[in-house]
């Protein structure tokens, strides 16, 4: 089921842009014009039964007026794989129960759209001058293709990297937990040799239910990932937050062999895994908002680096270990498996390729 949309909302500066109005169109509504201020009066004023869920189903459409195209933050004394962001879009439809963006309901719970996307493919040229390889993704503050269908994001990316032949210096991955994939789909159709990979969000059947409402069930993303390797289409796979403790070892060995007995292993660009890891303000909203989560059960303890909570080594470790090996068992070769947010004691301890070694190999 697509997500809901109840309201367009145009920054009076921008009253005459024609997405805005298309979508507003498609969808049967009457845009509305109002500054980011002037909205989030409005909607502070009617919170429904709770203003994060009323906000997520506004689209408010402004400009960017800072820098489009990052490095992804990661961690304090993390190792990174080297992955930039383009944030596009800010805010998800969906609602996950250990989502950050939680923490932004205060001051920008709706979806923003930016409209001046064109300043992000100059960021994108001016990196690609000083730098051979650029591996992308639009994911990080939203998903990259629930509302693929409205804003075609992966329409505009693609095209202007055609139009600038770049497919063989830049590689674009839309980060989803939808099963929303048919306009990527005439993209690759339209632009055949375009370096598009498209990464699943996945996790056991019982925490997508619980801790991600919503979202496509896995069934529904497996089955658009293997329309998409069908099409020519690349799929990632992550395994992330996963929830280390023993009671769901078992359910997430099966979860392995349920996605790789059905996926083509040659046509995988890389899989992550990452324990769950939180801080210790979203413990009070996860308390607040899902009483009933799965995420806090278990115990966790703060990193001298970043004073995020997560698992104990011990239990990542053993984890991590299964998955490599449960994994391993699909792939004639060593699998493109990473990990993430994981310091260099971890990688050690795996004795797994490091992760500018699986990104290598797929470009």
């Amino acid at each position: 089921m697509r997500p809901e949309i109840k309201k367009i909302v145009i920054d009076p500066e921008f009253g005459n842009a024609e997405l805005p109005h298309k979508i507003a169109e498609n969808l049967g509504l009457k845009p509305e014009f109002m500054t980011k201020e002037e909205l989030l009066d409005e909607i502070r004023r009617n919170p429904g039964e709770d203003l994060f869920k009323t906000a997520k189903k506004v689209l408010f459409f402004t400009e960017n007026k800072g820098r489009f195209l990052k490095k992804c933050p990661g961690s304090k004394g993390v190792v990174c794989c080297n992955y930039y962001t383009i944030n596009s879009v800010t805010g998800c439809p969906y609602d996950c129960s250990y989502c950050i963006l939680q923490h932004y309901i205060g001051n920008n719970p709706f979806i923003t759209v930016f409209l001046n996307k064109e300043k992000a493919i100059e960021e994108i040229v001016n990196f690609l001058a000083k730098n051979r390889f650029l591996r992308v993704g639009t994911g990080e503050l939203a998903d990259s293709l629930a509302l693929d269908h409205l804003l075609d994001e992966s329409g505009f990316f693609i095209g202007e990297l055609s139009k600038r032949s770049l497919f063989d210096r830049v590689q674009f991955e839309f980060k989803t937990k939808s099963a929303e994939v048919e306009r990527l789909l005439e993209v690759k159709e339209l632009y055949p040799d375009s370096n598009i990979v498209t990464g699943f969000s996945v996790n056991i059947p019982r925490f997508s239910s619980c801790e991600e409402p919503g979202t496509a069930t896995l069934e529904e993303r497996m089955a658009a990932a293997q329309r998409l390797q069908t099409a020519g289409v690349k799929v990632a796979i992550h395994f992330d937050p996963v929830l280390m403790l023993d009671e769901l070892f078992d359910e997430y060995m099966q979860l392995i062999d349920s996605i790789f007995s059905r996926l083509d292993p040659e046509k995988i660009a890389w899989i992550s895994m990452g324990g769950f890891r939180h801080t210790l303000a979203l413990t009070e909203t996860i308390i607040e908002r899902n009483p009933k989560s799965l995420l806090l059960r278990g115990e966790m303890f703060p990193s001298d680096s970043d004073n995020k909570l997560r698992y104990l080594a011990f239990i990542r470790r053993r984890f991590y270990t299964a998955f490599n090996e449960r994994i391993s068992r699909f792939f004639k070769a060593e699998p493109p498996l990473y990990m993430c947010m994981e310091k260099a004691f971890m990688w050690s301890d795996m004795k797994m390729p490091l992760p500018e070694d699986v990104f290598r190999d797929n470009r």
